[in-house]
């Protein structure tokens, strides 16, 4: 009964947040406590990483983060450029509660043009826009209360096997509802959105087995692609620029790994 209980609630709050705007059910935080939330955790991360020294590249990210984050109206999303990839197997970038996102060179690298790589920004960032981090940690909350035996605590969204299936079907409701409302940011600032399936389906892994897709944290990416371009197809035929300083971009990030590896031989 518990379980159920918990499922419900997960439930109403994934259907609250498509049939309004992100962000929407119930949260405990405030928004300025979130943003010092995000603010902190940002610090704890940015100790494990290195900013990238390509001030050409750097401006290219903030450009297109600009561009998509005037699709999410109320937050203030800060663009940081790292070398390192800490997102998992989809080179997805971390997006941090209020707004803080991390952008490594290694999804300008494996993205093939700007719409993959806009994609994957807009993703992150509506994480942010749906405030996934403080109403999860307000679901840990409600069932610590129902299930006393339950710790309370800031979501990790990389637990895996070691989390109760109920919240990695809740976490990959949240995976679905930021592609949602990337699609829609995407479109609506000139990028087109099927770059976001198309990456996806291409680098994301599938889960080996059963087992492995009840315990991922990512819808499988079969799925994930159909409900991505399920929602274009409702959009309105649109023009979508082509994005042509990405290919330039790209070869500033590539250019060091190439001579590295040169150097190696």
């Amino acid at each position: 009964m518990r379980c159920l209980w918990y499922v419900a609630i997960l439930a109403i709050g994934v259907a609250q947040g498509q049939q309004r705007q992100p962000g929407q059910g119930v949260n405990f935080y405030s928004k300025d406590k979130e943003i010092a939330l995000g603010e902190q955790l940002a610090l704890e991360y940015r100790k494990n990483t290195t900013p990238l020294d390509n001030a050409a590249v750097s401006d290219y990210v903030k450009r297109v983060g600009a561009n998509l984050a005037t699709q999410f109206p109320g937050w203030t999303c800060r663009i940081e450029t790292i070398r390192e990839d800490q997102g998992g197997a989809t080179y997805e970038p971390k997006s941090f509660p209020g707004g803080v996102v991390f952008v490594s060179v290694d999804l300008i690298a494996a993205a093939r043009n700007e719409a993959e790589f806009a994609g994957m920004v807009a993703h992150a960032m509506a994480h942010v826009a749906a405030r996934h981090w403080t109403r999860e940690a307000t679901r840990n909350e409600l069932a610590q209360t129902a299930m006393p035996t339950t710790a309370a605590s800031m979501p990790d969204r990389s637990v895996g096997l070691t989390a109760p299936i109920q919240v990695l079907a809740f976490q990959r409701a949240e995976e679905a509802e930021a592609d949602y409302w990337a699609v829609k940011a995407m479109a609506a600032a000139g990028y087109d959105p099927a770059g976001l399936a198309s990456y996806l389906g291409r680098v994301q892994p599938a889960p080996a087995g059963n087992v492995s897709r009840v315990f991922a944290t990512l819808p499988p990416p079969d799925r994930r692609v159909a409900a991505i371009l399920a929602e274009i197809r409702e959009l309105p035929a649109g023009a979508y620029d082509a994005g042509d300083e990405f290919a330039r971009v790209q070869a500033e990030v590539k250019a060091p790994v190439a001579a590295s590896a040169s150097i190696k031989k």
